[in-house]
């Protein structure tokens, strides 16, 4: 297709979907578009952009077949787990009383894909609220991509969904249905699905859909794929749709440089900042206030660091030998705790026990008395002190990435490696982190290091494939597609996979055979 052809297409593209086609994707779109032109059995790629550029009914019909063509429908449930953390411990409780008068609520999941985060959302609340049933809870999902919104209303959900979910949560709230997941009558019916173009469609307009008077948009991993000037347009309807003190949330460094949200509240917290919408907006224009945004900072950072301030190094006295060798092991088992913590979900708890451990151990390692015995001892267990300290920096990075505080998850996750190259656990968290981020570069480089150093990682494999298959490499895709579906069918069905929680090797294999069954037709 003709170079200036293509560049039409895209300016048609983005004025009507408000999506950012990149200069590396112009390939697969022309594929994509040639696929359209030869089933519409149209003599020439023109004829399809002049259809496109109608007013028609035939247009619009034919925007619904293009559209899923070009937009990515990759989720899962319980997506982000900072953002989750902070949407089950700050916004929805303040929503919830705030609200206690009336009992209603609005949430609405924009650019929703195939539904898990609606859903999400709908558990979310009926764990929050007790006597949920009876409020009026309106939880809105909507998307472009109208073959997306066929399978949210369908409810039902292959394993690799659940890829961040508990099991217990899963078996509550969805039920089998041969290799699938359907989520249960209550919960699908608290959601209602419809199609909507964030950029053409006026959304605030009571006669037109019933989005108004919202108290929490989440718009997450959507702006990423938008042209600058048109996420300005949508935050712009976001703020007129939204209560005042409603909240938006959007996924991690999206709206840099959008002078839009300058109307909103930024609102800063470990996990990630979001947005609220102020009161009496119309009274006295509101801007982002830097100075209130580094008092908040500065509050935070003093109340999470105030509680894991070292101590002063322990003085050295005549003590004998033994009773250091006490005081180290008893170091140790404050990681024990800190673990037990971090497996009771009480992350900012074992992050302070860990740093504790970290310096008490570190300096009884380095200060501690050793006859001429004890000194070969220690040389010949240098590798299990090591382990022990890979141990808490791995800790210590799970436990940051689970607050939504990538940075120093990422920190040490690179201080465990530095202590064993060799060990896949570290690049496996800092590929979710890459996932989280939506950094496919950096989740390309960490899923081949992780095939590397072990080659039958399924979930690598798997990653790769996806990753490649959003780059338009099919071949490739299918490739490492076939390398997991191979290691699957070598392990026993019912076997869980590693790193995928509550998936098993049968799960995976039904659902790799019907992705390669959607390839090849």
């Amino acid at each position: 297709m003709e170079p200036a052809l293509i560049e039409l297409f895209i300016k048609l593209i983005t004025s009507q979907t408000g999506l950012f086609i990149r200069l590396q994707d112009y390939g697969v779109l022309a594929e994509k578009i040639k696929i359209r032109v030869k089933s519409l059995k149209l003599p020439h790629p023109q004829f399809y952009l002049d259809l496109l550029s109608t007013d028609s009914s035939q247009s619009r019909e034919e925007w619904k077949q293009l559209i899923p063509l070009i937009t990515t429908i990759e989720s899962y449930f319980f997506r982000d787990q900072g953002q989750i953390n902070l949407l089950r411990t700050v916004v929805l409780p303040d929503l919830i009383a705030s609200r206690q008068d009336t009992k209603s609520l609005t949430l609405w999941s924009a650019g929703c894909s195939t539904g898990e985060e609606p859903y999400t959302l709908s558990i979310l609340l009926q764990q929050l609220i007790p006597d949920w049933g009876s409020w009026n809870l309106q939880i809105l999902g909507t998307d472009v991509n109208e073959e997306a919104l066929k399978k949210a209303n369908q409810g039902l959900y292959t394993a690799w969904s659940f890829r961040m979910v508990d099991l217990e949560l899963r078996n509550r709230y969805f039920m089998r249905q041969g290799e699938d997941w359907k989520i249960n009558s209550l919960t699908q019916n608290s959601v209602k699905f419809f199609n909507l173009n964030l950029v053409k469609d006026s959304y605030c307009h009571p006669n037109y859909n019933p989005i108004q008077d919202v108290d929490l948009i989440i718009c997450r991993n959507v702006f990423v794929y938008f042209e600058k000037d048109y996420i300005n347009q949508v935050i712009y309807k976001f703020f007129n749709v939204l209560k005042p003190r409603g909240y938006l949330i959007t996924g991690h460094a999206e709206l840099q440089g959008i002078e839009n949200i300058g109307k909103f509240q930024a609102k800063i917290h470990p996990e990630s900042m979001i947005y609220q919408r102020p009161i009496d907006l119309w009274k006295e224009p509101l801007t982002i206030n830097t100075k209130s945004i580094i008092d908040i900072d500065n509050r935070w950072n003093n109340l999470l660091y105030s509680s894991r301030k070292y101590q002063e190094p322990y003085p050295k006295t005549n003590q004998v030998e033994n009773h250091q060798a006490e005081n180290l092991k008893l170091s140790q088992k404050s990681l024990e705790e800190a673990k037990r913590y971090f497996k009771n979900k009480q992350y900012s708890a074992a992050i302070q026990k860990t740093e504790q451990f970290l310096q008490t151990y570190n300096y009884y390692v380095k200060n501690l008395d050793l006859t001429i015995t004890e000194k070969k001892e220690r040389n010949e267990n240098r590798h299990l002190k090591s382990e022990t300290k890979f141990d808490a920096y791995y800790l210590l990075a799970q436990a940051w990435a689970n607050l939504g505080q990538y940075e120093q998850a990422i920190s040490y996750c690179k201080k465990a490696i530095e202590i064993d190259s060799l060990s896949i656990l570290p690049y496996y968290l800092l590929l979710h982190i890459a996932q989280e981020q939506e950094d496919l570069v950096g989740a390309k480089l960490l899923s081949k290091r992780i095939i590397y150093l072990l080659p039958s990682s399924i979930p690598a494999y798997l990653e790769l494939a996806s990753i490649y298959e959003r780059e338009g490499d099919h071949t490739r895709s299918a490739k490492m597609y076939g390398n997991a579906l191979a290691l699957l069918k070598s392990l026993p069905p019912t076997m869980g996979i590693e790193h995928l929680e509550g998936v098993t090797a049968q799960d995976l294999i039904v659902f790799l055979e019907n992705k390669h069954l959607a390839i090849d037709c």
